[in-house]
């Protein structure tokens, strides 16, 4: 049986590197699902492990503790897609499989936490903040660069307002480019269309972030790994401006507010 717990990375990869490395790991070990992020405003599932759902519009859903609504970067809007757009209600996914449950309590156990397997797919235990954290910490981030948390904009606040020695991000707004080992960032729920990082309060604003792992410039799209989106570690493949830009406004479903921009090597 495979060792899901176990991350190994390239002797002499730098830190950057190291990040991109264990997201791609971690999705590769939740199936390496996909979610196309369209210009038509659509957030659909194009690629999964586990067959399609019985049901496939969500109700909306409430912003729990971990700043990140359960199903973590699709809302219940409609969109151009239709019934031929796949995704998975809360409650189903990855998460929901004794695999999928095992690897969530991973990343809640770098909090201290330890949910069962039905909290870990409940919102008040939305695990996309943990994620990150737990990705930075085993590519080697310590707390002078990097303070884990349960909400993504605790980590922000302290890139925005230099709260650490040698910080390993900083904030830049957009539009803008963002490069591997780059964080992007949305505003949510009642928050989601916040356009002045400084409106961020630390651990009060419902945010969700992805690590970027590639950008395509041919296709003019980035691909970031993100937890709890559609219910598991997916790719996010984000249809760009044309300027080749991420901006807050070519799709609603997810409007950027910002890149936080990886100081490292």
């Amino acid at each position: 049986m495979p060792d899901y717990g176990r991350v190994t990375t390239p002797a002499g990869a730098t830190p950057r590197e190291k990040i991109v490395d264990i997201a791609l790991q971690e999705w590769r070990k939740w199936g390496s699902q996909v979610v196309h992020i369209g210009r038509d405003d659509s957030a659909c599932v194009t690629q999964s492990p586990l067959p399609a759902p019985l049901l496939q519009t969500p109700a909306e859903v409430s912003t729990g503790p971990g700043g990140s609504a359960p199903s973590a970067d699709v809302e219940a809007n409609g969109n151009g897609a239709g019934e031929s757009c796949l995704r998975f209600p809360d409650g189903t996914g990855m998460e929901a499989t004794p695999q999928g449950c095992r690897m969530a309590q991973r990343y809640w156990g770098i909090v201290g936490e330890a949910p069962d397997c039905r909290q870990v797919t409940q919102g008040a235990w939305a695990w996309s903040a943990v994620f990150i954290s737990w990705v930075m910490r085993q590519a080697g981030l310590d707390n002078d660069q990097f303070l884990t948390g349960q909400s993504h904009s605790m980590y922000v606040v302290d890139a925005r307002d230099g709260i650490l020695p040698r910080p390993a991000f900083h904030v830049e707004p957009l539009p803008g480019v963002p490069r591997p080992g780059d964080l992007i960032c949305a505003g949510r729920g009642r928050d989601k269309y916040l356009d002045d990082p400084a409106e961020i309060g630390f651990g009060t604003t419902p945010m969700h972030c992805d690590i970027v792992v590639e950008v395509d410039r041919a296709a003019n799209v980035v691909k970031a790994i993100g937890g709890n989106v559609q219910q598991s570690v997916s790719m996010d493949v984000i249809d760009l401006n044309d300027a080749g830009q991420l901006d807050g406004f070519t799709n609603s479903h997810l409007p950027w507010l910002l890149i936080l921009r990886n100081k490292l090597q």
